[in-house]
């Protein structure tokens, strides 16, 4: 067998070992390109990433995702993650040159989710725009690791407005806002406080339709008992009804209570119990 076919069979088989050992369980112990790479939990409750026999990272949640060969060079692509779900898990990237100790690139320092894209020399990570937070994305070579390269400012797709909100395949808040006829209204109603509110709709949360309403509730990461937000879309009426709760502050509503419908208003009053 050739050189170059045996590597190809080294690497399916990897994948398919790899695969194996994450669908059983978080722990991990397997030959991969020729080295012994191990995740176990330590005393600490942290998982310890091993690279044979040598410890190179640790963090409350630990993974392998995916292997591939970049320019020539054995990877292993991971997530990181110190718990919780505030944050999305953040990648890094093991690297096993050949004849060389393995090699450990990031985590990346991110908090919403990161896309990986492979290409024959190249990995690319990006960050998608949000409302207020522009994206951001990385390349990452075996010669140099990772390499930011840009990024990129959200602005909310003016092709998609109540209309496209019909087709209801939104489940949560933030997603109002890339629609440009719905995010001006939250805008104007946001008023002084629209970079608030939107730190506050990108935050943890959750949406629904309840019939031609679409109720979103949300709160800041890591403020999520201090700082909230409710949000409903009438899709009949084509009015957006708004509610947040700075930290330290009352509640503020938008338009004022009111203007809203009895069925909007119940949701309002569902939501601000917490605070009575």
């Amino acid at each position: 067998m050739s050189s170059k076919r045996l590597f190809k069979f080294v690497l399916a088989t990897a994948i398919v070992v790899l695969q194996c050992d994450l669908l059983a369980a978080r722990d991990l112990d397997i030959r991969l390109f020729g080295h012994r790479v191990s995740i176990a939990k330590s005393n600490d409750d942290q998982f310890s990433l091993k690279v044979d026999d040598r410890e190179i990272h640790r963090n409350y949640f630990v993974d392998i995702d995916d292997v591939h060969v970049v320019g020539g060079t054995p990877v292993a692509v991971g997530a990181s993650s110190g718990g919780g779900n505030a944050c999305e898990s953040s990648p890094f990237v093991l690297s096993f040159p050949e004849g060389q100790n393995a090699r450990i690139d990031g985590p990346l320092d991110n908090c919403m989710p990161v896309k990986v894209t492979v290409s024959q020399d190249k990995l690319y990570f990006a960050i998608a725009p949000q409302p207020g937070t522009p994206g951001k994305r990385w390349e990452w070579t075996a010669g140099q690791g990772f390499r930011e390269v840009g990024s990129e400012a959200f602005v909310a797709d003016t092709s998609k407005g109540w209309d496209q909100l019909r087709e209801r395949t939104i489940d949560h808040p933030a997603a109002l806002l890339s629609y440009a006829e719905v995010a001006r209204q939250i805008n104007g109603l946001a008023g002084e406080d629209e970079a608030l509110v939107k730190d506050i709709l990108l935050g943890v949360g959750s949406g629904e339709f309840k019939g031609d309403l679409f109720v979103g509730t949300t709160c800041t990461r890591h403020m999520c008992d201090e700082q909230q937000a409710i949000v409903v879309a009438d899709l009949r009426s084509r009015s957006v009804y708004l509610a947040w709760k700075p930290s330290g502050q009352k509640i503020k509503v938008q338009p004022v209570v009111g203007a809203w419908p009895e069925k909007v208003k119940a949701e309002l009053r569902l939501w601000a119990a917490k605070w009575k």
